[in-house]
Formats: C-alpha cells, structure tokens, sequence
C-alpha cells in the first residue's frame, strides 16, 4: 500500500496546483499546525479571510475527505515528527500553566467534536436505541469508564442496559445478541482486536451495532452507524484525556437524543428516581 503523502511537504510542493485563497490557508497551517488541529473550519476561514467551502475543496485537493479528515491527518503527521507535544505539559510549567494548556485542550477537542460527528448518524443511533429490547454498552480499557458512565445515564429510561468491560463477558454477551438488540462499542483508536471482532460476532447475530469511535477505523467497518469521536492526542505515548472526555459527551448526545424521542415514556421514571433520591440527601451542615 503506498504511505500517503506529506500534508505539510504536499503545501509546499508543485503536485497540487493552488489558487490564491489555498495559499493563504497553507501559510496558515504551516506556520502552526498545531494550533490548526484544535481550530473550527469557521475559525480557520475567518483567519485566512476566505469561505468555508474554501477549506473544504483544499483539504480535498490534498486528498482529504473533509476538514475534519484533514485535522486528523495532520495530528498524525506531526505527532509523528515529535510536534505535536510542543504545547503539552513541561517539567517547569507552573501550576496555572496546567491549567490553562489542559483547558485548551479540553476546548479544542470539544469544538473539534462538533464539526466532526454527523447528525444523521447520531439521529440513526438514538432511533435505534429508543426501539429496542436492550442496549449493551462495551469498552476496554480506558473506555471501561464510558461505557459504565452510559450505564448510569441509560438504564433511567426504564430499558434492559448493562455496560461490559471484561473481555470474555463482552464475547459471551456478543453470541446472544439478537436483532431486537443494540450493542454501542466504544474505543478511541478503533484498533483494539478483541473490540473488532466482539462487534463483528454481534453483527453476524443480527444485533444493531455502534460505534463510538473515529470514523475509518477497523471498528467503523462493524459498525451499522458510527458517531465519529476524534481529537489529537496520541493515545501510543501517554493515557488519553481528552478523548475520554469527548466520548462522554458522545454519550450524553446520545442520551439526550434518546430521550427526546421516548418523551413521556421516560417522564414518570425520572420523577420517581428524583424523589426517591431527595430522601438520601442528609439535612447536616
């Protein structure tokens, strides 16, 4: 399989022909890829002073299928060249320092998230989680905790859920699914085999499957619908953070989404769980 070329080296070369407009952005993003990676496509035009649509037919003239594919092509490319890290944690940063660059990169990936997940697919996801017999939520790893947080946020809406973190659990629970069921798999790189093949036995046995995942990825191809989860970090060199936190606003979209669609269906439930509630909340000071 041929490598794909340089984003960064493809700019600057005579391969692709660019208009006076694609310049300008090139200048932009080769002068701070890594602030470009955490940019809006709105912010980014607004920048170089030309249009969204713009953006777009550049980042297909580099061989992208959009802008948020272009973003995470280039967080690749230069996490590979060691640039990604350049405004990440030092040594000597001070504490308000650690504050700040992690709140940056909450924010960049958050606003990343909203130009990156489809409303037709999170539309399709919700439809078919409000219709069905059960809802099995699957992660590993680092996922284990979003797959547990979905637990808590679903299993109030009154339907069969169970999120599955054990391997042999999840494989025992894939080879019972049925049509009438949906499994949600959730892994930030979509490489994780047992994921993959987990998701592929629950498709085989007719269940509706989802992905929480990027969009491409080897999980994505098990997947009837994929909720494209994607930010910058490099989950090879340290424990992700951000990611966990954009998959668990993949879950609360999703919750929300569901919700809205059982409407009074759900009503009578989460009054009784706050009423029931109110009498475990202590009176002392």
């Amino acid at each position: 399989m041929q490598a794909q070329a340089s984003l960064l080296q493809l700019m600057s070369s005579d391969q692709i022909r660019l208009s006076k407009s694609d310049k300008k952005l090139a200048a932009i993003i080769r002068e701070q890829p890594n602030a470009v990676i955490h940019k809006s496509i709105a912010s980014l035009a607004t920048e170089a002073e030309v249009s969204e649509p713009t953006v777009n037919r550049f980042c297909h003239k580099l061989g992208c299928d959009g802008y948020p594919d272009f973003k995470l092509r280039l967080a690749q490319e230069i996490s590979s060249n060691g640039r990604l890290f350049v405004e990440n944690l030092d040594r000597d940063d001070s504490t308000s320092m650690v504050i700040s660059k992690i709140m940056t990169s909450i924010q960049g990936s958050i606003q990343s998230l909203g130009n990156s997940i489809r409303p037709e697919s999170l539309e399709a996801a919700a439809n078919a989680i409000a219709n069905c017999k059960s809802v099995n939520f699957f992660g590993m790893g680092a996922s284990s905790s979003v797959a547990l947080d979905a637990q808590h946020k679903f299993f109030r809406f009154g339907m069969p859920v169970i999120a599955h973190t054990d391997f042999i659990n999840q494989r025992m629970m894939c080879s019972m699914l049925d049509k009438d069921d949906v499994g949600v798999f959730i892994s930030y790189t979509g490489r994780t085999d047992a994921m993959i093949v987990n998701a592929e036995i629950a498709r085989e046995r007719g269940a509706t499957v989802i992905g929480i995942t990027s969009q491409g990825s080897l999980l994505s191809g098990q997947c009837d619908f994929v909720l494209n989860a994607i930010t910058a970090e490099d989950t090879d060199l340290f424990t992700p953070m951000t990611s966990r936190i954009i998959h668990l606003a993949v879950v609360d979209m999703l919750a929300t989404s569901v919700a809205l669609k059982m409407g009074s269906n759900i009503e009578d439930n989460i009054k009784s769980i706050k009423k029931n509630l109110a009498a475990t909340r202590t009176d002392r000071y």
